[in-house]
């Protein structure tokens, strides 16, 4: 057997020992990152825009879970070319032999050393080369010592041994990554979801209803049509964290500087006592497809950005507010929009205490914008004198990041079979320009019928429509469309666009046939 065989098979074995060690030492000590989930991360933050537009825009947000499969592979797979070193530093007594091999994997320590990505509320990096120096060595000699058995086995006994090690190795290693990247260590010790929490404050301005009119009932008896308010636990989430940051609301601070006259930190505590109003408002993601459901609606609370930015004092030459979440996302406001009443610093949501996955303590709420400049869990406001690239749009996403009108069909299901009466129904939604009219094609787009249009929550909310339709005027099967206007009684666009660079456009389309004859 070629020497390479059995050396490539012990790396393997040496970088699952040091993926399950790893894996171990996170769980019990969750501010220890383990670093295949940590370079993966890294990796996904690192893409270069092209890169990265161009797998989202085929694979959607699966490209950010294969980048991390990809990474967590690499990382086990890299143990079996360190394990090539081997036979080159292996000569002598065991003891040599394993203090040899040891060595063989000191590359994987330099390297995950100078690379390492110090996530939010993790370790420093002199502390992980210290804790991660044992573990490497121990991968090392683990296949120094493995490669010793496989090179004293007989010839018509080695290939079969090291297809046991091999197997061996790779059911540990995914064993290890599953333990490491399911984040047992933060799912056993971290703090409970604050979302869970009822948000008392001291001082808030309530939202109410708007009072409703007989027509609005007709909306409840449509099975399947969206609720007219989201639950947290429903409310759509998209990421480029792979793991939410627990952050610790007594320590955690809101830092507001740069071009301002009196820098300061503001503490959780401090901001909850801050004038506070609720509000309904939607949130959709820009790479939201048409007829997609990256889009909710809820009852937020926040505070004012302005009550924040005038205490720090902005100054004249300032042009826009950088904004900074905990795991390094960017992004930016202008001035007048971080000025403007409407944007607020959320700390509710439906009534409860702002959920992690939806960026506690803190996140961003802006008006007329996609959620991609709502950032989550956010640490610091930084007033800039110049124009600010943010995250996406090094990706090559939109600056402006403005909510395009869209429409959506809820019910029926495409390729359903209706009889008699069918009702068509679903959401529109403009952003802050809110939906004056929806309107419904049976045949394809040749003629169009007027929706009836629920009374909306707020001006920034969706507004749920219906449409009941005889299901023998459909005559077979028949495309359906919907369309939508603004609140300024503007169409939207019919041209179809996918989402990438600034939101998607075009009619959602069904297809029904109709079986009442």
């Amino acid at each position: 057997m070629k020497f390479w065989r059995p050396a490539a098979a012990a790396g393997l074995v040496g970088s699952a020992v040091v993926t399950g060690a790893m894996a171990i030492v996170h769980t019990a000590v969750p501010s220890v990152p383990f670093l295949p989930l940590a370079l993966a991360q890294a990796v996904v933050k690192a893409a270069p825009g092209g890169l990265a537009t161009y797998f989202i825009e085929r694979l959607g947000h699966w490209a950010i879970r294969l980048a991390v499969v990809g990474t967590l592979v690499a990382f086990l797979a890299s143990g079996a070319f360190l394990g090539l070193l081997i036979p080159a530093l292996t000569a002598g007594s065991t003891g040599r032999r394993l203090a040899a091999g040891a060595l063989s994997f000191v590359p994987m320590w330099v390297l995950s050393v100078l690379i390492y990505p110090t996530p939010a509320e993790s370790v420093g990096r002199g502390a992980f080369a210290a804790l991660s120096l044992p573990i490497d060595l121990a991968g090392g000699a683990a296949a120094s010592w493995t490669y010793a058995r496989l090179a004293a086995a007989p010839a018509t006994q080695a290939t079969d041994l090291s297809r046991r090690y091999v197997l061996r190795a790779l059911w540990w290693g995914v064993l290890g990554v599953l333990v490491g990247a399911a984040d047992l260590g933060r799912l056993l010790y971290r703090r409970p979801d604050p979302g869970r929490k009822t948000l008392v404050l001291p001082d808030l301005m309530r939202v109410l209803r708007p009072p409703e009119v007989p027509a609005d009932r007709a909306f409840a008896q449509v099975a399947g049509l969206t609720p007219e308010v989201t639950s947290n636990e429903s409310f759509y989430v998209v990421d480029e964290e792979i793991i939410d940051p627990d952050i610790d609301p007594d320590t955690w601070r809101l830092t507001v500087g740069g071009v301002v006259g009196r820098p300061f930190g503001l503490t959780y505590e401090e901001l909850k006592r801050l004038p506070a109003v609720e509000r309904f408002q939607t949130l959709e993601c820009i790479s939201n497809t048409i007829g997609g459901d990256l889009i909710s609606t809820a009852k937020w609370v926040g505070v004012p950005m302005p009550l924040v930015l005038n205490r720090a004092g902005v100054r004249s030459n300032a042009v826009e507010v950088v904004l900074r979440a905990a795991g390094g996302y960017t992004e930016s406001l202008s001035v007048e929009q971080a000025m403007d009443q409407s944007t607020l610093l959320a700390i509710g949501m439906n009534d409860r205490v702002l959920p992690r996955a939806h960026g506690f303590p803190v996140r961003v709420l802006s008006v007329g914008t996609y959620g991609m400049k709502n950032p989550k869990w956010l640490v610091g406001m930084e007033v800039v004198d110049r124009p600010y690239i943010g995250y996406w749009e090094q990706r090559g996403w939109s600056k402006p990041a403005l909510v395009k009108t869209m429409s959506r069909i809820d019910v029926p299901r495409s390729g359903s079979q209706v009889r008699e009466t069918v009702t068509f129904a679903g959401v529109a939604f403009a952003g802050d320009r809110g939906i004056s009219r929806v309107e419904v094609s049976t045949d394809g787009g040749k003629t169009w019928t007027p929706a009836e249009l629920e009374t909306t929550l707020s001006p920034l909310t969706w507004r749920r429509w219906l449409l009941t339709w005889g299901g023998s005027q459909l005559g077979g099967q028949s495309g359906i469309l919907v369309r939508a206007y603004d609140g300024q009684g503007l169409l939207q666009t019919p041209k179809h666009a996918a989402p990438h660079p600034d939101g998607a456009s075009g009619y959602d389309a069904i297809t029904v046939r109709d079986e009442s004859g």
